[in-house]
């Protein structure tokens, strides 16, 4: 059995070896046989695929054949048509040329008429100045008179008759121009003064406070008073007690800010209607009520906008408007004012045919600066016309605004509208209080203060009192004195006179020789 089992084993090892040898054969028969297959579809694909594109070439050459065909018989075509238009036009060049050569013949042939005629009028000129001077010969010997003489005299009379006539029809012609000027204005400030009618009540604003309380009496005229401080501190506004009687007593509250008097007026009303010891509280009470009237300033300066309907004003221009409110001018509410003289403004620039937007938009702005100007040096005029431009407005409306008391010269239409308005609305019937008392005795002080002064040749107030135009003798001034003169005069005016705005003064020397010969 054991011979039998490694019988067995040597005969499957045998035959593994064999199967091992016989493998490798047999796969490399079945590639071969397989490359072959593979290598004749390959032969067979791109015989068709040669062929495929044989017949795609063949195609393609003969479409590209007969496209040239095409192209070289429409060139043919746009060749002949050129050639035909290449005859034309060298047909018309020849006719034009031919054109050419008669134009110049017929040129030459005027030259020629042309010389024989000036040499004909070079012989009638020379027989008209002989014929001239045998003239003025013969004029020379009647009137006894040499011919440049005549002429000079004729032409000194001819010019000076010129002269008069003109000067008489310059005349006819200004006083036309000013009567119609008159006529046509009268006739607009009369349709301004029909179509404008205000429908409020202008306030009455006060400054004043009654101390009702007896008892407050010697505590509030005590110096320094405690109360009176803290506020004027707070607010920046003076507080002057004063007594018409033994029994009243009255507080006048002056200077400083609008809101900030308003506010300091309210807050002493309510501080005085109760108890002493409340008084600690005058802070807190006047920054509450400066709050609330800034609220109400910000509501009346959008509420302006909104009755003039005027859009892209700065919130903080509008609350500058509406801080006028508590801003008197000869006792006029500047509020309401402001909003008159910008419906005058719009008014007038409607019927001169002015943009009615930008005229009510000057009116709105041109008082903004009475707001602020008690902390600000300079005219109001030009105050408002700084915070305009501050706040985004156009350059064309800050002049404007500028020019409406003549701080800076502006002469476009927009700017006489602005000057017209406020005109009008400071002269309207009942606007301004007291006006023409106070004027006269602004006017006199002022007379009298300049009076004081040595060397006073001559003085005028000018512009409502704004300007005083002064005149000083040659001989009692030097020039170096002018200057000084003209500070010393400006501060004695603020000193003695009580007057709105500001008042310019300017001092002339003049020098002037003459002589009799």
């Amino acid at each position: 059995m054991l011979t039998l089992f490694i019988i067995s084993i040597a005969s499957g090892f045998v035959v593994f070896q064999l199967m091992l040898i016989l493998l490798p054969i047999l796969e490399r028969k079945s590639n071969f046989s397989q490359k072959k297959e593979v290598l004749s579809e390959a032969r067979q694909q791109s015989e068709t695929i040669l062929s495929a594109a044989s017949e795609q070439i063949t195609e393609r050459i003969n479409v590209m054949g007969e496209e040239l065909d095409t192209f070289l018989l429409q060139k043919k075509e746009d060749l002949k048509i050129e050639e035909r238009d290449l005859a034309q036009r060298e047909d018309f060049l020849t006719n034009e040329v031919q054109r050419l050569d008669r134009r110049v013949d017929e040129i030459l042939s005027q030259e020629k008429a042309v010389m024989q005629l000036r040499s004909a009028k070079s012989d009638h000129e020379q027989e008209l100045a002989n014929g001239k001077k045998g003239l003025i010969q013969v004029l020379e010997c009647i009137s006894e008179i040499e011919a440049p003489t005549i002429q000079k005299n004729l032409a000194f009379g001819l010019v000076n008759d010129k002269q008069l006539e003109l000067q008489k029809l310059t005349k006819f012609m200004q006083d036309e121009l000013s009567s119609s000027a008159s006529k046509s204005a009268r006739r607009i400030l009369d349709r301004v003064h029909a179509r404008y009618a205000p429908e409020f009540v202008w306030p009455k604003t006060t400054n004043i406070v009654e101390v009702k309380e007896k008892r407050f009496h010697s505590a509030l005229l005590t110096e320094p008073c405690a109360l009176f401080e803290e506020l004027q501190t707070t607010s920046g506004v003076k507080l002057i007690p004063f007594q018409p009687t033994d029994d009243a007593l009255f507080i006048k509250v002056v200077g400083g800010f609008g809101i900030s008097r308003e506010a300091v007026r309210l807050t002493l009303e309510k501080l005085l209607a109760q108890d002493h010891s409340q008084w600690s509280k005058a802070t807190t009470l006047f920054l509450t009520q400066s709050a609330r009237l800034e609220n109400e300033a910000a509501r009346l300066g959008k509420r302006a906008t909104e009755i003039l309907k005027i859009k892209d004003i700065h919130p903080e221009l509008q609350k500058l408007v509406g801080s006028l409110n508590w801003r008197t001018s000869y006792r006029q509410n500047q509020w309401y004012h402001t909003i008159e003289v910008a419906q005058f403004a719009g008014i007038l620039a409607y019927e001169l045919d002015i943009d009615t937007d930008d005229a009510k938009r000057v009116g709105l702005l041109h008082d903004i600066g009475k707001a602020i100007d008690y902390r600000i040096d300079g005219s109001h005029a030009v105050i408002s016309g700084d915070y305009a431009d501050r706040f985004g407005e156009k350059r064309f409306i800050c002049d404007t605004v500028m020019s409406h008391h003549a701080d800076i010269i502006v002469e476009s239409p927009l700017a006489f509208v602005l000057q017209a308005a406020d005109t009008l609305s400071g002269a309207r019937p009942g606007a301004r209080v007291n006006l023409e008392e106070g004027y006269q005795v602004r006017l006199t002080a002022i007379h009298d203060v300049v009076k004081s002064f040595s060397g006073i040749q001559d003085l005028a107030v000018m512009n409502g009192g704004r300007e005083v135009h002064i005149q000083v003798h040659n001989e009692q001034v030097t020039e170096k004195e002018v200057k000084p003169l003209t500070e010393a005069i400006a501060r004695k005016i603020e000193q003695e006179v009580a007057y709105p705005g500001q008042i310019k003064i300017l001092v002339t020397r003049t020098y002037e020789s003459s002589a009799v010969a």
